[in-house]
C-alpha cells in the first residue's frame, strides 16, 4: 500500500507522468463508457434535434414539392366520412394533372378493394390517363415466439397495374422513437421517395442505395413543405394561386392536427423539427433531400468513429490538464468544449454536416473529472503536508498563503534571498544553575512563547530552538521583499519585550537577562533536509553562518543587535544604528562590516544621536591609525553613556595599538577570536 501511495502521490503537487498517465487512462475508459452509453446517444440526438430546429428557420420551403393534405378543413368542407370514395381520388388526380403536376404520389395504402362498385376502375382509369401516379407498398412483420413472417402489402391489382410505380413507405425509427433517416431501399425494393425522385429530370441516385440518408428538414409541419388542403386541390382554379402544381411532385396524405382515427394517428411521427409530423411530409422531405443532394453528412455515423473521437477528446483534455495548471487547464478544456458545441451547430447549419457533441463531451468530462480529481488529490495532500509541516513554526499568514498557492513552496531545494536571525539568552547559564529543571523549563517556555510570537507576527519561519537560542528566517518559504525590515522590526520588538520579561522575573527574584541577536541577509538554499517522514525544512548557506557569528560577536562589544552590511543596506532608511566595526569572524576569510541596530527611524534620543556621532568620529580616526584622536572621541562618547560597550572596547584597542601598532598593511579589520 505504501508503495502504491508513493507512486500515485509523490512529493509535491505537480503530477508526474507515469501515475498521471494511469489515472488519465482510467478516466478515458470511463469517458468511453459514458460517451457510448444509451443515455449519451439519446442526449446527442436530442441536441441534434434542437440544432436542426434552429437551422431550419433560415431555410425556404422545398421548391419542387407540394403536399395535398387530408386535413380537418377538408373533412369539414366535403362532409364525407373516411375512407373517401376512390372516385374522389380519381377526380383529384385529373385536377392535379391539369395543374401541371409532374408526379402524383399517394401516401395511402390501397391494399383492399373499394367498397363501392366501379371505384377502383374509375381510379385506375385516371391513373392510366395521367401516367404520373406513384402508389405505396408496405412491409409487414409478424413475429411469434416460434416463428416470424414477413409480408408485403401491395395495392390491389387494378390500381397497381395502372400506377407508374410503387414505392415502400416503411421508415425505421431511431431508438428514441424519432425519424431522422430514410432508407432508399427496403429488401431491394425502392422507397417511395426514391421512386418519386427517379421521375425528376436529371436525377442521379446516390451510389450506396443500401445506406439510409440523414434527412434535412426545412421546417416544422406545413412550413418546410408547401401544403394545401385536399378540398382546395380539387378546384385549384378557384382556391389556389395559379401554377402552384406546375412541374412539381405532389404528395397526397394525412396531415391532421388531431387525428381522429387509428390509421391517421399511426401516420404521424416524431422528427427533429416537431414532436408530431405527418408521414407524408416526412416522405416529401426525403424526396427534397434526394433531389437537391442535401443529405446531412454524418462522418461519425459508425460506432468505431465515435469511439475514436471520444478517445482523442479524452486524451487531449488529459494532456492539457497535465501540462497546464489545474485552473487554466480546466478553463482551456471548457473553452474547447464550448467551441465544439458551437461547431456542431455551425457545421449543421452551414455545411450540412452532423458531428456528435454530447458523446465526445461525455467522454471528455469523465476523463477531465478523473484527471482533475487526481490533481485535486495531489493539491489536497500537499496542503495537508504544508499544514502539518509548517503550522507550528511558520506565521499563520504564511501558512494561509502557502495553502492558497502551494506552487510557492518547494521542498526539494530552492534558492531564496532571506534575512536570518539568531538569538541567545545572555545569563541563562547562571539561571540554569540556580533553578530546578522543571521551574527552569517553565520560565524558558514562557520566554520562547513571548519571543516566537513576535517573530511570527513579522512573518518569520521558525527553524529551530536550541537550548535558550532561537533561529528563524524571513522571506522563505514564501518570498517576501520586506524580509530585512521584518527581521529588524522583530529584533527591536523582542528587545522591548525582554524589558517586560525582566520586570516579571525580577518580581520572582530571578536574575536579569539580555537577548543577543545577529541578523544577516543573503542568498540561501531552502528545502527539506532529512527523509520524507523525518525532516526539517531549513535554510543553508553562508548567510546562516554569518548571522550565527554576529549573534556571538555581541559578547565582544557589549551590544544586543548586530547586523551584517547587506542587511543594513536594505533597512538604513527606516532604522537608526551605527557602524560598529570591520571584522573577520571565525570560519570566514573575508572581513565584513557590522552595524548595531538601535531603533526605528526618528526614535533615537538626542543623547544617543550625539553618542553615535562621536563614536563615528572615533571610528574614522581609529581606521586612519590616529590612536590618540580616536581614543579622545570614544571617551567623549563614554561621557554621554559610560555603559556604552562598543566605546569601551575601542578605548582599550586604541591604548593597545599605541604601544603595539598593527602591521603596515592593516586595513582596520579586527579578527574575532571566538564564536
Amino acid at each position: 500500500m505504501t508503495r502504491w501511495r508513493a507512486f500515485f502521490f509523490p512529493e509535491g503537487s505537480r503530477p508526474r507522468a507515469a501515475p498521471f498517465a494511469v489515472v488519465s487512462t482510467i478516466g478515458v475508459m470511463l469517458g468511453l463508457a459514458a460517451g457510448t452509453s444509451d443515455l449519451a446517444q439519446r442526449l446527442d440526438w436530442a441536441l441534434y434535434d434542437r440544432f436542426s430546429r434552429a437551422a431550419a428557420t433560415a431555410l425556404e420551403p422545398a421548391p419542387d414539392i407540394v403536399i395535398v393534405a387530408i386535413d380537418e378543413p377538408s373533412f369539414s368542407e366535403m362532409a364525407l366520412p373516411w375512407p373517401w370514395p376512390r372516385t374522389l381520388h380519381a377526380e383529384l388526380t385529373r385536377a392535379l394533372a391539369r395543374g401541371g403536376a409532374r408526379t402524383i404520389v399517394f401516401d395511402l395504402l390501397f391494399d383492399v378493394p373499394a367498397p363501392g362498385a366501379g371505384e377502383d376502375a374509375a381510379f385506375a382509369r385516371a391513373m392510366a390517363e395521367t401516367g404520373t401516379v406513384v402508389l405505396v407498398t408496405d412491409r409487414a412483420e409478424v413475429e411469434d415466439r416460434r416463428y416470424g413472417v414477413v409480408q408485403w402489402i401491395d395495392p390491389v391489382e387494378p390500381l397497381a397495374a395502372a400506377a407508374a410505380a410503387t414505392g415502400v413507405i416503411r421508415i425505421g425509427l431511431d431508438p428514441d422513437g424519432a425519424i431522422r433517416r430514410a432508407p432508399l431501399t427496403v429488401d431491394g425494393r425502392p422507397s417511395l421517395a426514391l421512386q418519386a425522385a427517379r421521375r425528376a429530370p436529371g436525377f442521379r441516385a446516390p451510389g450506396d442505395a443500401d445506406a439510409p440518408v440523414l434527412l434535412r428538414f426545412r421546417g416544422p409541419p406545413r412550413i418546410g413543405i408547401t401544403t394545401v388542403s385536399y378540398y382546395q386541390a380539387l378546384a385549384p382554379e378557384t382556391s389556389l394561386p395559379p401554377g402552384i402544381f406546375e412541374g412539381k411532385t405532389v404528395f397526397v396524405g394525412f396531415s391532421l392536427a388531431a387525428p381522429a382515427s387509428v390509421e391517421a394517428t399511426a401516420d404521424h411521427f416524431k422528427t427533429p423539427v416537431s414532436a408530431r409530423m405527418a408521414g407524408v411530409e416526412i416522405h416529401a422531405t426525403a424526396l427534397d433531400t434526394l433531389l437537391r443532394d442535401a443529405a446531412i453528412a454524418d462522418p461519425f455515423g459508425r460506432p468505431l468513429h465515435v469511439v475514436a473521437l471520444i478517445l482523442v477528446a479524452g486524451a487531449l483534455s488529459c494532456t492539457l490538464l497535465y501540462r497546464l495548471p489545474l485552473g487554466i487547464g480546466a478553463a482551456v478544456v471548457g473553452a474547447a468544449a464550448t467551441a465544439w458545441g458551437l461547431a456542431g451547430f455551425g457545421l449543421l447549419a452551414w455545411a450540412g454536416t452532423r458531428i456528435p457533441v454530447v458523446t465526445p463531451l461525455a467522454g471528455l468530462v469523465a476523463a477531465c473529472a478523473a484527471s482533475a480529481a487526481y490533481r485535486y488529490g495531489l493539491v489536497a495532500r500537499e496542503r495537508l503536508f504544508i499544514r502539518r509541516a509548517f503550522e507550528h513554526y511558520v506565521a499563520p499568514a504564511i501558512v494561509r498563503k502557502m495553502l492558497d498557492d502551494p506552487s510557492q513552496l518547494t521542498l526539494v531545494g530552492e534558492e531564496f534571498e532571506v534575512s536570518v536571525i539568531f538569538t541567545d539568552l545572555e545569563g541563562f547559564t547562571t539561571m540554569a544553575e540556580t533553578l530546578p529543571p522543571v521551574e527552569l523549563q517553565r520560565h524558558l517556555s514562557a520566554y520562547f512563547t513571548e519571543m516566537v510570537s513576535i517573530l511570527l507576527e513579522e512573518r518569520a519561519t521558525l527553524d529551530k530552538l536550541i537550548g535558550d537560542s532561537i533561529m528563524a528566517y524571513f522571506g522563505c518559504p514564501v518570498r517576501d521583499p520586506e524580509h530585512a525590515l521584518q527581521a529588524c522590526r522583530g529584533a527591536l520588538a523582542m528587545q522591548r519585550r525582554m524589558l517586560e520579561v525582566n520586570r516579571a522575573w525580577r518580581g520572582l527574584g530571578l536574575p536579569l537577562l539580555r537577548t543577543r541577536m545577529g541578523i544577516s541577509t543573503g542568498r540561501v538554499v531552502a528545502g527539506n533536509m532529512g527523509t520524507p517522514t523525518v525532516f526539517n525544512y531549513t535554510v543553508l548557506g553562508d548567510t546562516v553562518n554569518l548571522a550565527s557569528r554576529l549573534e556571538g560577536a555581541n559578547k565582544a562589544y557589549g551590544s544586543e543587535i548586530l547586523l551584517a552590511a547587506d542587511t543594513w543596506a536594505l533597512v538604513k532608511d527606516q532604522f537608526e544604528g551605527r557602524e560598529l566595526d570591520f571584522i573577520r569572524v571565525q570560519g570566514k576569510t573575508q572581513p565584513v562590516a557590522v552595524y548595531e541596530l538601535a531603533a526605528e527611524k526618528g526614535a533615537l534620543t538626542p543623547e544617543r544621536q550625539a553618542l553615535f556621532a562621536r563614536f563615528a568620529d572615533g571610528l574614522r580616526e581609529y581606521r586612519n591609525g590616529r590612536w590618540g584622536h580616536a581614543a579622545a572621541a570614544f571617551r567623549d562618547a563614554l561621557a554621554i553613556d559610560p555603559a556604552d560597550g562598543p566605546s569601551q572596547v575601542f578605548v582599550g584597542r586604541c591604548a593597545h595599538y599605541e604601544v603595539h601598532p598593527p602591521p603596515g598593511d592593516w586595513a582596520g579589520v579586527h579578527v574575532m577570536k571566538s564564536k
